[in-house]
């Protein structure tokens, strides 16, 4: 896998390894002080965590001169110092945000990122489970004609259960997400109509489609949970497996994100050619930091907040469902297993 390749690259940089291994220690604390509690635990993580984000935001600025490799030891050693004094001084105007919308608008930036790699993971996904049912010459009609209807039934079937789950409190908040969902299911519909136009015309089948709305379901409705029923709105959302779980995908999606960016490190330089690698990379990080630390912090957001943050998630959700779903009816083409010589 591509992402692999560029973790390889991530890992042989002491920078990189000290940032890793900083934002899985904060995590660690956050994990920690979900099961005790405790109020100095919860000062280590603003100040560990808020050390790191701003070290992050320092280098950030920095790559737009200078390449983030050629800095020297002391130099990034001195960052650090420079962070640790911010997070004191800053720490209650950066994670005890006062206006609701600001916290709303960085939380759907960094979702409309994290957003991008989730898709690229749940189509690439699906494709290769087809790719792996295209090269069974033999059986290979059968198979992804269950595929795609296997799939797609399972997929009507789970987001029956999810609306009657949420129709049990008809709540505007609620009725908002029961919406919401009934409209992802309906654009996926007519991705459907379009992948069955394309193979009348063409005779080729996207049979992955629709593995890739069940992963991307499944993608949904946790970021619905932990946005807006999760940690970032309930002081009492503390729950340790609910802190755990979201440890398990936040490590795993900063890990896939950075091995992204860096195994496409020459195209964004000649695409971007403004922006170093680098600079992608800690913005990316940033983003997550601080989305990462603001959990421990209790917010209570009106619901007339709550709702528009569900809307920004919405037109998140169709846009990558559009983008993703008609680029790969149009583009994907099956791998054939490669013959020995």
């Amino acid at each position: 896998m591509r992402f692999i390749s560029g973790l390889k690259g991530v890992f042989k940089k002491p920078l990189y390894v000290f940032i890793i291994s900083a934002f899985t220690l904060t995590w660690i604390l956050i994990i920690v002080n979900s099961y005790f509690s405790n109020v100095i635990l919860g000062l280590a993580v603003l100040i560990f965590g808020g050390s790191l984000l701003y070290f992050a935001m320092i280098l950030f600025l920095i790559s737009f001169i200078k390449p983030i490799d050629q800095l020297k030891g002391w130099f990034l050693f001195t960052i650090y110092v420079i962070a640790i004094f911010l997070t004191f001084i800053l720490n209650n105007t950066v994670f005890f945000i006062t206006s609701e919308l600001i916290f709303i608008i960085l939380l759907t930036i960094n979702q409309f990122f994290m957003a991008f790699f989730a898709f690229k993971i749940c189509m690439d996904s699906s494709t290769k489970v087809d790719d792996y049912l295209y090269r069974k010459k033999k059986s290979r009609i059968l198979t992804r004609l269950l595929e795609f209807f296997f799939f797609f039934m399972l997929n009507w079937w789970f987001s029956i259960i999810i609306v009657r789950f949420f129709s049990n409190t008809p709540t505007p908040l609620f009725l908002l997400v029961i919406r919401i969902l009934q409209i992802l299911f309906w654009i996926n519909v007519s991705l459907i109509v379009i992948v069955i136009l394309r193979l009348i015309v063409t005779k080729k089948f996207s049979a992955y489609i629709s593995l890739f709305f069940l992963l991307t379901l499944i993608y949904a409705l946790y970021i619905l949970f932990d946005y807006l029923y999760g940690a970032f709105f309930s002081s009492a959302s503390v729950d340790p497996t609910y802190v755990l779980i979201s440890f398990i995908v936040d490590w795993f999606m900063f890990m896939y994100i950075l091995g992204t960016v860096y195994s496409r490190a020459g195209y964004i330089q000649t695409k971007l050619k403004f922006l170093k690698v680098d600079t992608v990379a800690l913005f990316l990080v940033i983003m997550k930091i601080y989305v990462q630390v603001s959990k421990i912090v209790p917010k209570i957001v009106e619901d007339d907040i709550k709702i528009l943050q569900a809307g920004g998630l919405f037109i998140i959700f169709v846009f990558f469902n559009l983008l993703f779903g008609i680029y790969s009816i149009l583009t994907h083409k099956q791998k054939k297993k490669k013959t020995k010589k």
